[in-house]
């Protein structure tokens, strides 16, 4: 079999990983000119931090992050409210959580495939089914056949476009800026996330390397159809936050901030047209309100695999079914909770992020992670 992965995102990397390690030959298209391994931190939660483990093959690629084991909440006089353990007792999980450089990831996923598995500069413009092949023409012209096409280019995505038509990216009314810094403070702890609530916003950290003190933030707001604030536009919003969260901000170059109004996917319809077939943000674009975008994309690859690897009838449309069928129902009960996160801490009154709200969306979520491929 003969599989074209088309975005060569952190999610496309790690399938191409995956199935070439379980003997598909595959090869990842990317409209890009060249490696998408630009931008700030990125989370992974235990989940798929076995994902990686499998894919990676060691435990080396351990060393290349920094583990992060609670969660806490913070008012806006960074007062605690809520500390989540990442690895709660009864989960059973046998992986940290951590926190990457973008680059970092990219550069580990891209070592662990051929320099010839990558093609760059090749924009897929159209897919066709064609009796038991799937047609793809590129930007360029060339036209190729393949057995399978996996759509793993994002929120934009053209993939998207032929499978699911009807499903489009919506504007969530958020926008978020991100910075990585070197910043230390005794309020900013090594080992955690830390959010810290304010009016219909917030502003959230991660430590990326303990040694040399290296810190990712982000900071997410109602855009109210405004133009996008500028990093004194930030400082301004969140005055009213610890004067150490603002010298973090302030510390970081304008240039090196990145802002982009959020949009999201519903994961609704299918997943699946003929031989072509969707995953991660192409299908379930999600908020990064607990950061589990790319580890949702990585449950899905690991299905996905499983299930062409797996089946035993001749053709792959069963094969394709039964990942829709298990993939879209966990996509689709992860992003109800991260909504129900987000409608807390951007939406409701100012005053109600608190313990007896927070713990039982909490508990939902912990719950849906005994249920994960791993």
């Amino acid at each position: 079999m003969r599989v074209a992965i088309i975005g060569a995102g952190l999610n496309g990397l790690a399938c191409a990983v995956m199935l070439k390690r379980l003997g598909v030959d595959c090869v990842v298209f990317e409209r890009g000119k060249g490696p998408r391994d630009s931008g700030t931190g990125i989370y992974v939660w235990p989940q798929a931090m076995q994902v990686l483990r499998f894919v990676l093959k060691d435990r080396k690629f351990l060393s290349r992050g920094q583990p992060i084991e609670f969660l806490d909440t913070h008012d806006k006089q960074g007062r605690l409210i809520h500390s989540q353990p990442v690895r709660a007792d009864g989960l059973g999980l046998p992986a940290p959580a951590m926190m990457f450089l973008r680059t970092e990831l990219f550069r580990l996923l891209s070592d662990s495939l051929e320099e010839d598995d990558i093609h760059y500069d090749m924009g897929c413009e159209r897919l066709e089914n064609v009796g038991d092949q799937v047609r793809l023409t590129f930007t360029n012209g060339h036209c190729f056949d393949f057995d399978l096409a996996i759509g793993a280019d994002g929120v934009s995505s053209t993939t998207r476009a032929f499978v699911n038509p009807g499903l489009v990216p919506h504007d969530t009314g958020l926008v978020a800026s991100r910075g990585v810094v070197a910043f230390d403070s005794p309020l900013l702890h090594s080992d955690r996330c830390q959010i810290f609530t304010s009016h219909h916003s917030r502003v959230v950290t991660y430590p990326l390397n303990k040694a040399s003190s290296l810190r990712y933030w982000f900071a997410a707001y109602q855009h109210k159809n405004q133009p996008l604030l500028d990093r004194q536009g930030l400082l301004e919003l969140f005055a009213q936050l610890p004067e150490d969260l603002l010298r973090m901000m302030a510390r970081t170059p304008e240039e090196d901030i990145l802002t982009h109004k959020l949009k999201a996917l519903t994961g609704e319809g299918q997943w699946f047209r003929g031989r072509v077939v969707m995953l991660g943000d192409s299908i379930h674009a999600m908020l990064p309100t607990l950061g589990y975008g790319l580890t949702l994309g990585l449950e899905n690859g690991f299905m996905l695999a499983q299930a062409l690897v797996g089946h035993c009838d001749e053709g792959l449309e069963t094969a394709l079914k039964r990942y829709e069928i298990r993939a879209s129902r966990r996509s689709r009960e992860m992003l109800q909770v991260m909504n129900d996160f987000t409608q807390l801490y951007y939406f409701e009154p100012e005053g109600e992020v608190s313990p007896a709200r927070l713990s039982p969306i909490v508990q939902r979520f912990q719950h849906l992670a005994q249920t994960t491929v791993f």
